[in-house]
Formats: C-alpha cells, structure tokens, sequence
C-alpha cells in the first residue's frame, strides 16, 4: 500500500519537522519515506527515508522545502516487511513547518575586520534563533603551468556539419604539505551539463609516477591524497578554437577539508563593535513573527586562520540559524542543518612586520657596507643557482663561476652547499668515476667549512622560543646541520659507486687497481664506514631521506636481508607517494637474494604503481 499526500508549504518556510508513529503491529516493520518539490528552472528537491520500527513507537525527521511550493509527501511499507503477520500496521503523520527568514543567504566576509550584519525574522511560528557558523573547508586557487589545444580524430570527432571538435588540456601543478582530502572546483563549469556550451569536461589527478588518484566530470568528488605534489589535468571540447583560447588561463580552485582541530567556529554579537571590543555576544533569542532582529557574525581572528593560507584562497563553511527537535548534531555542525547557508572568508594578504620583520634585528646591526657585500654575496649565488648543465658549453659555465665564486668565498658554507647541489643534479655524465670524485671533493669541501665541535656545542643547549634573536640563530644553525648531513650524505653514496663500479670493470687495469687497494686495505681505513658513523651523529639514517645510504651499508656488508628489511621499512613509512627508486632498489635486493617469485611479483606490480603513461580522457 502506498499512502501519497500533496501539501502546499506556506509562505517563509525553509525546512519541515515530520513525526512518524506506527503501532497496531506485531512484527517489525520498514516503511519508506519520500519527499519531492518541483522547482521551476531548478532540480526537483528531493529527500528520502527507510525507517524501521522494531516494536510500537514514533520516530522524527526534518528536511529542507521550498516555501511556496508544493510539497508530495510519500510513505509506503516495504514489500518484504510484516511477512507472517496478520497485524495491519497502523500509521500517524505530523508535519510542522517552520522558517527563519535572512537578508543574506550567502554570508561573504572580504578579509576585513568588519563583521557582517544578519536580520532574522519569522513568518509562521514563534521560532528561537540559535545560530552556528563554522568555516571547515579551504579552497586554494591555482592557474595552469601548461595548455594545449589539438585536433580530435578527423573520423570519430566531427560533427555533422563538418566543423572539426577540438580539445584543451590545462595541466595544474599542486603540492601538498600534508595529506588531505581535496575535490577540484571551476566555478564557470562545475554541476552544468545541458546549459553549458562545453561538449565535455573531464579532469585527472596524477602523481609525478603517472599514477592516477582521481578522475572526474562536471560533478567532481572528493578524494585521498597524500603529502606529495600532483599534476591535475583539465579537458574540455569544443569546436571553435577561439572559445578555448579564452580558456587557456582558466582558474581552478582546489577544496581540501580542515582537520577538527583547524576548524574555525565563528562568534555572534549584538553589536557591530563586539569583534573589536570583545563583548556583546549573541547566543539565542526567541523570534516572534513579524518582528526583525539584527545580528553581527564576527570575522575569523587571524591568528587561528590555517597555516600556509594564502592571500587568495577562500575558506568555506556553513552557517545555520534555528533548533531541530530531532538532533543535536546541527549544534556542532550547521551542514547538518537542513536549512544550513552558506559562508565564505577570502583569506588577506599577510601583516608586513611578518614579510620582512624577522631578522631585522640581526641585520640593523650590520654596517651598510657589510649588507651590500651580502647581498651581492647572496645574489652571486642565486644566478649560479640557476644556471642550467644540459650541454657541455653550459657546464663549463657553470664550472667557471663556480672556481670564480669560491675563490671568492672559500669558507662560505651556503655557497660550497650550492656547488654540490649543482654538480649532484648534472645528468648525462660520460665518466661516472670522475664525477663521483668530484662530488667527494666538494662534499669534503662543506664538511671541512663547517665547525662541527660549535655546531654539538649550540644543539646541547636550550634555547629560549620566545628570544628572536635566539630564535634565528637556531634557524641558522639547523641550515648548517641540514648542510653538512647533505655533504655526508652525497659523499658516501659517491664512495659507495665509485666502489661498485670498479668491482664491475672487467679489465686488467682495474684488477690491478683493486689488488693495489685490497693490499693496502689493512693500513688505510674504511672511508665509507667512517663517513657514514659521521651521519649518524646528526641524523636519523633510518628515515627515507637518507635511508638509502643505511641499505647500502648493509648491501656493501652482505648483510642483504638487513638492507632489504631497511628499505620496506622506508617505502612503508614514507609519507610521500612512492619513489621509483626505492622499488628498483628492492627488485635489485630480490635478485640478489636469489627469492626470483617475489622479484618476478614486484615487477607486476611496477606496472601498476609505476603506469608508462597516463591513460586517455
């Protein structure tokens, strides 16, 4: 049986309290509950239900209405419920409308300190206003680093006319600090399919592996990510290729949820100065129809805005305004609300004093003759920095400078760093041998800059948080840590190739080599060995930025399972997304080892995690 009614919700209702009872029965019972209003130029508003009664009793309901529309209310018994029973189940509705009226649905704060003025009234019922407001999402703005229009197949993508369908990929480049549940939204495309002149829009989350995380259309959804960057690529269609010339720097937003303890709850007040002066809170009233009531909703203090915020991004959230009888989960999140609005803060740009405050005590001590030999300094550096080594008339530019400059700097610890970093990044090396030398002298290089018995000395010590001065002699000291366990760190992967690769020279130059070092070996100590007790003074070896020196400490001593268990210990715990490294590491380990059915497994799975290429739109 299926009971329908038709009922006209009044005028000021924005949501309904429905109370179901069913008694007369002796078995339990499931009714389904469905509610539909039919909106002109909009989606049909719809909600449902299944409700299960064990034994005789009522049950509450609310859900959000259009007022001025007709509302069908439906309710029918599940074919399978009651079977056995000759009980006829008897069924009572109620249905209360209520309703509070704003000026303003959607609540946009600009970044200012200025609070925004709510007027709340009632229409039909005497209604107690109890409003909420949270801000749980952010949404980040990003614009594309590449786009490309091109021709779709001339057989398949072609309309009848004979204009040929084009295609536009915009590729969005994301980093995350820390993983996070993200959906993308364009506000010019998203939820539109017939009213949108797009042919298509599709997008495609991929790692720097070309493994994809999430796929999607006009309705993006939410998905997973961990700490890592991504590339997000956007495709669109369509058949005149000057549209999509308009589109090439098109913005996509990139919503991520807030942890529970970033959330930001917003405060009301009764008067306009209450978020400066810090009184005058507002926490509920009762609304009596007819009768209007101002309210102020505070902006978000800075201070508990999320970190790495940036001018730009929107934070989101919801806003609701009355009590439901049924639940108290609206209390804590307005979203539950049926009712709920919705609000949004523009994050602002940050204070000055916060740019270019810190370490202006450091730096006023300096004479001016001292600041501009630094900046010059630093801006030497920056242009060795960026000097590329992909050919050989480019290499011996960098080289060049690099002699020029630490000449120059001798002992400067930054610029020694950099020239490591440089000649570690070169690609296409000819002879590995030499260039492994090359970078154990400049490792050595940083090493020897570096006093290492100071830099024990401070990291003994405490040191007060709350002292600038204090606090950026910290920072430095850390960058000089972070300097000298890079150069251990490159120096001993440098001695353990140079090692491998004349183990695997084949000819009797290199033999001879060896025995010259085999018979020396019991005066001259391990280089490797002591390099590496070195690290493990400043670092944890074991964490996945150097863990790979530790597996091959281990591989070096035949300690092979050792070295492997190192490693699936580093790719477990990394919290980035997988390193093609690592995996081929452990594939060289297995082989080694001589366990072929694991080797021959994790090459299946290289497939998987490690796709050739992306897959097509």
């Amino acid at each position: 049986h299926i009971e329908r009614r038709y009922i006209e919700v009044p005028h000021g209702a924005s949501w309904v309290d429905v109370s179901i009872k069913a008694s007369g029965f002796d078995t339990p019972r499931k009714f389904y509950l469905d509610a539909v209003q039919l909106c002109p130029l909009e989606r049909p508003l719809k909600w449902e239900k299944v409700v299960t009664f064990a034994s005789s009793g009522a049950k509450g309901f609310s859900f959000k209405v259009i007022s001025g529309q007709t509302l069908e209310l439906v309710i029918s018994q599940f074919w399978s419920s009651g079977i056995g029973s000759h009980e006829t189940a008897s069924v009572d509705f109620e249905v209360v409308f209520h309703g509070i009226k704003v000026n303003q649905e959607e609540l946009i704060f600009d970044g200012s300190e200025a609070p925004v003025r709510i007027d709340a009234e009632t229409l039909l019922i005497s209604e107690e206003l109890a409003p909420v407001a949270i801000l749980n999402k952010i949404r980040v703005p990003y614009r594309p680093i590449d786009s490309k229009i091109c021709a779709l197949s001339a057989d398949r993508d072609k309309l009848p006319s004979g204009k040929q369908i084009l295609a536009l990929i915009l590729t969005y480049k994301v980093k995350l600090e820390d993983g996070a549940q993200v959906k993308p939204h364009i506000p010019l495309l998203n939820d539109r399919i017939y009213d949108t002149k797009f042919e298509s829009q599709f997008y495609m989350i991929s790692d720097s592996n070309k493994r994809v995380y999430s796929r999607g259309d006009a309705y993006p959804s939410s998905s997973n990510l961990p700490k890592g960057e991504y590339n997000l690529q956007l495709y669109l269609r369509h058949d005149n290729v000057q549209i999509l010339e308009k589109m090439r720097h098109l913005v996509l937003f990139l919503e991520r949820n807030l942890e529970e303890k970033d959330v930001i709850h917003l405060n009301f007040f009764s008067q306009p100065d209450g978020p400066l002066m810090g009184n005058g809170s507002f926490k509920s009233s009762l609304l009596i129809p007819g009768i209007k009531e101002g309210l102020y909703l505070g902006p978000p203090q800075k201070e508990k805005l999320p970190k790495n915020s940036q001018q730009g991004s929107v934070l989101v959230g919801a806003i609701s305004y009355g009590k439901l009888p049924f639940a108290d989960q609206e209390k804590k999140d307005p979203e539950k609300h049926p009712a709920s609005c919705r609000i949004s803060y523009v994050v602002p740009p940050n204070k000055v004093d916060e740019d270019k405050g810190k370490g202006s005590s450091l730096s006023t001590k300096k004479t001016v003759s001292e600041r501009i030999k630094e900046e010059v300094r630093d801006a030497k550096l920056k242009v060795l920095g960026t000097l590329k080594q992909e050919t050989d008339e480019e290499r011996l530019e960098w080289k060049e400078l690099a002699a020029s400059l630490k000449s120059e700097y001798p002992k400067y610890t930054p610029l020694l760093a950099k020239i490591l970093e440089g000649l570690v990044s070169r690609s296409n090396v000819k002879d590995k041998i030499h260039h492994d030398e090359e970078v154990i002298d400049a490792a050595n290089n940083v090493i020897d800059s570096i006093d290492r018995d100071e830099l024990a000395r401070f990291f003994a010590l405490k040191n007060d948080p709350e002292d600038e001065d204090a606090e950026n002699i910290r920072k430095k000291f850390e960058s000089t840590r972070d300097q000298l366990a890079e150069a251990l760190y490159q120096k001993g992967l440098a001695l353990a190739e140079i090692e491998s690769l004349k183990d695997l020279d084949a000819t009797e130059r290199a033999k001879d080599v060896d025995s010259e070092q085999s018979t020396d070996g019991s005066s001259h100590p391990d280089l490797f060995e002591e390099n590496f007790l070195e690290l493990k003074k400043w670092v944890d070896v074991k964490s996945s930025k150097y863990g790979i020196l530790t597996v091959t400490r281990e591989r070096r001593s035949k300690r092979l399972g050792t070295a492997l268990k190192v490693l699936c210990d580093i790719i477990q715990n990394d919290a980035e997304s997988a390193k093609k490294k690592f995996y081929e590491l452990k594939l060289s380990l297995l082989d080694e080892i001589g366990w072929k059915h694991l080797a021959t497994y994790e090459r299946q799975w290289m497939l998987v995690r490690f796709p050739p290429t992306l897959p097509l739109f």
